[in-house]
């Protein structure tokens, strides 16, 4: 931060002149809901229940160890394969408002909305600059002032909500409710981005807190262990059967996840990893928003651009398209290995292109080691301007996945896509569930590689619009009045949901999403057994016999309309 504060200023400026963006199991109709009215099949193709040590790269002793075989039936339900369910802990305690845990009136009360002061939540240092951090087409979002966004329990009319960015979308309430409806496995990624966190008053945070990356992932494995040994529902897997017991016995299967930029940022990394393994942890993203000491970052919305060079002093490195030039380093090479080795879930969400080239050159020198990309989007179906940014995914990128027998998580969100004219969905409300039907077919139809939900909960984004909610926000991504009324016009069936007027505001609405991409009448049974897919894939990487690569040669790239 040496010479990040002195540029806070300059920041501030920057930012506000350019601020203005197998069997599956059916899911429970909601009591509360009123009736929620063909992809190909992309159930994953393996089905191993062997687990076993591969080859140990070099400076490596710890393999995963071989687990009884067994062969097991599906398990039911769907999986969430993103979420940073304990961000709350995340830069140092000093962002989000609300709880993961405890009553409802405490844990989702009312917040101040700000004050003269500024507030104790959903603010930086920077006075202006909050006021334009959530603002999105039809939103001014939940940041700096927000009087308008204060309530929560009961009347929830303020916050959880899509534009929600800076308070609680993860209540223990409503994951249990997504659970009792057909959620049955959730990536918990811990998560943090220290720049961000520096320019947060330091009187919001907890006491004793830095913004160190690692130090925030400490504190959120340890209250993910505590979650898991105060409640009877859900616990922490750690391996493919452990998953397929616990979700057997009726719970929640919690895998635990680490997403920073800062990844062992020094020292002997193997130590780490192997340390962390320890703890728990079975999926780790080699990189995050910045280049680090095992990979190139994948660009995308200039902040980062910004945040790169003020905290790396010196920027992406970008060729004539624009692209990072760094790929994996050597250390990322063997790092790679190494959780290999120790037959750890490979996320290559945010690796650079060139990385995610040679990651799949690795993987496939391993057999088709499996490769997940746990929250993206599909690069094809974004509109042209968001085409540009590296870390969309290409659809060469998806075959590789496919090739190695891995999957992808797709994230639900608030942008404008393309319409894919195979989809059988009208694309008439940008930014809602009908667009997310538009990438979730080209998915399933046209790539046809194993899926599963990446909602990115409490990841500082916008979620899916509502379809009957205010005059500005529904269908509101365009930011065009006279297209976001003729949407509007449009619209028929709501689902009787908080999903129509809401949005999708917190994970107890997710099985409501799923259920309406099915009343459009799309295929979702991906996604409603995407839990034993998971299961699958993690197997993969632990079977020492597995083959590859799958075939990955019937992509149909057609039907995206300009």
């Amino acid at each position: 931060m040496h010479v990040f504060r002195c540029l806070l200023p300059w920041l501030a400026a920057l930012l506000v002149g350019c601020s203005s963006s197998p069997t599956t199991s059916s899911i429970p109709d909601d009591p509360a809901a009123g009736d929620a009215g063909d992809a190909g099949d992309v159930s994953h193709p393996d089905a191993i229940a062997t687990d076993a040590s591969g080859e140990a790269a070099d400076g490596a002793s710890d393999a995963a160890e071989p687990i009884e075989a067994s062969e097991p039936g599906p398990v039911p339900g769907f999986a969430d394969i993103h979420v940073h369910h304990l961000a709350e802990y995340a830069y140092a305690g000093a962002w989000f408002h609300g709880s993961h845990k405890g009553e409802e009136a405490v844990a989702m009360g009312a917040c101040s909305g700000g004050d003269v002061l500024g507030g104790d939540h959903a603010r930086t240092s920077l006075s202006v600059l909050n006021e334009f951090l959530a603002q999105a087409p039809g939103t001014s979002g939940d940041t700096g002032w927000h009087f308008n966004k204060t309530h929560g329990y009961p009347e929830y009319d303020g916050w959880p909500r899509w534009d929600t960015i800076a308070h609680q979308q993860v209540w223990e309430g409503h994951l249990r409710a997504a659970h009792d409806r057909g959620l049955n496995l959730m990536l918990m990624s811990a998560v943090n981005f220290k720049p961000l966190c520096e320019i947060m008053p330091e009187a919001n945070r907890d006491p004793g807190r830095t913004c160190d990356d690692m130090e925030a992932v400490d504190v959120q494995l340890d209250a993910a262990w505590e979650f898991d040994q105060a409640r009877d529902w859900v616990e922490i897997a750690l391996s493919p059967q452990d998953a397929r017991r616990i979700i057997g016995e009726g719970k929640l299967a919690m895998v635990l996840a680490i997403e920073v930029s800062d990844l062992f940022p020094e020292g002997d990394w193997l130590a780490q990893l192997k340390a962390y393994h320890e703890r728990g942890v079975r999926s780790i993203q080699l990189v995050h928003q910045l280049d680090n000491r095992f990979c190139g970052a994948a660009p995308h919305h200039w902040i980062f651009k910004v945040f790169q060079l003020l905290d790396r002093d010196t920027g992406f490195d970008l060729d004539d398209e624009g692209k990072n030039t760094k790929g994996l380093t050597v250390e990322g090479e063997a790092l790679l290995h190494a959780m290999m080795d120790m037959g750890m879930i490979i996320d290559i969400s945010h690796v650079s292109e060139r990385g995610v080239k040679r990651s799949y050159e690795l993987a496939s020198s391993r057999d088709f080691y499996p490769l997940v990309l746990s929250h993206g989007h599909f690069r094809s179906i974004m509109l042209d301007d968001k085409q540009t940014e590296e870390k969309t995914t290409p659809d060469w990128a998806v075959k590789m996945i496919r090739e190695t027998g891995g999957m992808f998580g797709l994230r639900t969100g608030a942008e404008q896509v393309k319409t894919y004219s195979k989809s059988g969905v009208a694309n008439d409300c940008d930014g809602s569930t009908r667009s997310l039907a538009q990438a979730f077919a080209y998915g399933t139809k046209g790539l046809k590689v194993p899926i599963a939900l990446a909602s990115d909960f409490n990841g500082y984004i916008a979620q899916l619009r509502p379809r009957f909610g205010g005059e500005k926000e529904t269908c509101g991504a365009s930011g065009d009045s006279k297209r976001i009324a003729a949407q509007q016009a449009v619209q028929a069936s709501p689902s009787g949901t908080l999903l129509d007027t809401a949005g999708f505001g917190h994970i107890g609405i997710e099985p409501d999403v799923i259920a309406e991409l099915k009343s459009f009448g799309l295929d979702t049974s991906p996604l409603e057994s995407s839990a034993e897919t998971f299961l699958r894939v993690w197997e993969r990487g632990l079977d020492p016999d597995r083959k590859g690569p799958h075939p990955a040669d019937d992509l149909d790239t057609s039907g995206i309309e300009p």
